[in-house]
């Protein structure tokens, strides 16, 4: 390696480092949503059939709107690798895109003509916590970002690896398609790019080949979707949520309130803007290079790199106009959900590789982009490393809810039917060959060491009945003083219990001021606030306790001085 490379690739090396670290340490082998159903009772399935047509109908079978063959093929080489479904080796396959991504761009920015250094951007805007959501659930880690990959790794071989990258493009075109919905149109951006190419043989193969793959995508296939995607009257109720949730999309790396199913709020104009400059900025790309004459004199290396660049942008503009027009029902915003974010982040990049190719002023470029992605890093970093470090303390919630009371408690208010869960649950963990094991958690939580815990003062609690827009007890409780939260935790817990039953309810620890998160390099300070809905899980007649436990600290367990009735 050049002495002049050395630096950029430490760079690039501790950004992705101090990222996967993040990963690794907020993963749990603990299944989510989605997962119970695509990726659990599929593989307990596959492993029960008695036929290899079976296990290729249930591998290629349909999961809402999607078929989703690469998620559940990590399911089953996890299951391969550790004798059981291992939700951590499924989430570092899904984020091992982000280093695919990160190659392949390298390999499109170095035909410009321009050093490692401009790849620090690049580097900048994958590894961010902005995709939190994708990063951590097992499901979405590998079907978001996977999918995406395909689709430009797609465009790469059909432009730059001849007739052996053709057919491996055929069969990476294939993949993506049966692996999430918004695949195929890897099919529609490599036909146009083979057409424009002149490759007229290779573009009747591609097009059969779509065709073949559409036809067994749409088999035997059930419209059924909770957003629903295929009524064309739905989306059209408020029409300008097509363009706000289309911009929205586009512009994602950008939004910090993820105000899923509902109106447009003013903390939302941020990531509309952006989206709709990074959408008129690769719309206005895409003319310029088409409209080139140049190109007939120009480099031919410069004029396949424009090649690609088209190939890949039209996949990725594809997928947002139909994931706007998909996810659109009324005054909504639908397309906000941290896992579809690695979109957002194509698009910024494909700007800057634009202006790459474009431009000649390539050091103005970098720096620019450079500049502006460290910030939105940062950025990222404070408004989403707390969704990333408290995400996996709903996950052992869960697990700890159900192994001790035999409830998901987690599902119960949303479209994961809790009632639903506990059943296939239970059929998994009563299998005589389960594929996987609902481990117990948090041992230490019993009703002796409750017993034995001091009392914790100075917190402010009130209770109320119906809040969220749901019936039930609210309970809103605030403290300063307790837990010491360092960077690195396992989450804090309301423990509410009875001599019967001991459940646990994820807090939120608290955010500290700006300023000492810089001089003192701790994101949270101490306490913790939680507005929570029981709903249905209290039961009547009966008076429960509480207390906080948080894993991380010296005194695990402190009961509250409060007594609330089911």
């Amino acid at each position: 390696m050049k002495l002049q490379s050395i630096i950029p690739m430490g760079i690039c090396v501790m950004l992705i480092l101090v990222f996967f670290s993040l990963i690794i340490t907020n993963s749990v082998n603990i299944p989510n949503g989605d997962d119970l159903y695509c990726l659990l009772l599929f593989t307990q399935q596959f492993q029960d059939a008695s036929s290899l047509s079976e296990r290729l109908n249930l591998l290629a079978g349909q999961w809402v709107e999607h078929r989703i063959v690469y998620s559940r093929l990590t399911a089953l080489f996890s299951y391969w690798l550790t004798s059981q479904v291992n939700f951590v080796t499924i989430i570092l396959i899904g984020n091992a895109t982000l280093l695919g991504f990160t190659v392949l761009f390298w390999k499109l920015i170095r035909k410009a003509n321009v050093s490692l250094y401009y790849l620090i951007p690049v580097v900048l805007t994958l590894f961010s916590p902005v995709t939190y959501e994708a990063n951590l659930w097992a499901g979405a880690s590998t079907v978001y970002m996977p999918v995406a990959f395909l689709g430009l790794l797609t465009i790469y071989l059909l432009v730059y690896h001849g007739r052996t990258g053709a057919i491996l493009a055929l069969l990476t075109a294939l993949l993506a398609t049966f692996s999430f919905g918004n695949g195929m149109f890897t099919f529609v951006a490599a036909v146009a790019v083979l057409l424009y190419q002149k490759r007229i043989k290779s573009a009747v193969i591609f097009g059969l080949a779509a065709a073949g793959a559409v036809f067994l995508y749409f088999r035997d296939f059930e419209a059924h979707s909770s957003t629903k995607a295929f009524s064309v009257a739905e989306h059209f109720q408020k029409p300008l949520y097509l363009l706000y949730n289309l911009f929205g999309f586009v512009g994602g790396i950008l939004d910090y309130t993820e105000n899923t199913n509902a109106p447009i709020e003013a903390s939302n104009i941020p990531a509309v803007v952006l989206g709709l400059f990074l959408f008129l900025a690769i719309c206005m790309g895409a003319i310029l290079f088409l409209r080139e004459k140049t190109w007939q004199g120009g480099s031919p290396s410069i004029k396949t790199l424009k090649i690609a660049w088209l190939g890949m942008a039209s996949f990725v503009v594809m997928t947002a106009v139909v994931m706007a027009y998909s996810r659109t029902s009324g005054a909504a915003m639908n397309t906000l959900s941290s896992r579809y974010k690695i979109y957002s982040m194509l698009c910024w990049i494909l700007v800057y590789c634009f202006c790459l190719i474009h431009f000649n002023r390539k050091k103005v470029v970098g720096m620019a982009f450079g500049g502006i992605s460290a910030l939105l890093l940062l950025f990222n970093y404070y408004t989403n490393y707390d969704k990333l470090t408290n995400y996996k303390a709903y996950l052992l919630s869960g697990i700890f809810n159900y192994n001790t009371n035999g409830q998901w408690i987690i599902y119960r208010h949303t479209a994961y039917y809790e009632g639903a869960s506990k059943m296939l649950s239970d059929s998994i963990a009563n299998n005589l060959e389960p594929v996987y094991v609902f481990n117990p958690v948090f041992a230490e939580l019993s009703h002796s060491a409750l017993n034995r815990a001091a009392v914790l003062k100075n917190v402010r609690i009130s209770q109320d009945d119906g809040c969220s827009g749901k019936p039930g007890k609210c309970l809103t409780i605030h403290t300063d003083d307790y837990p010491s939260v360092s960077n690195y935790f396992k989450g804090i817990y309301l423990v509410v219990y009875n001599d019967t039953n001991i459940y646990l309810f994820v807090a939120n620890p608290v955010k500290n001021g700006r300023l000492n998160m810089l001089t003192q390099g701790e994101y949270y300070k101490e306490g913790f606030y939680l507005d929570k809905n029981f709903g249905k899980t209290l039961k009547p007649g009966s008076q429960y306790k509480l207390a906080v436990f948080c894993p991380t600290e010296n005194d695990k367990i402190r009961r509250l001085d409060y007594k609330v009735d089911g």
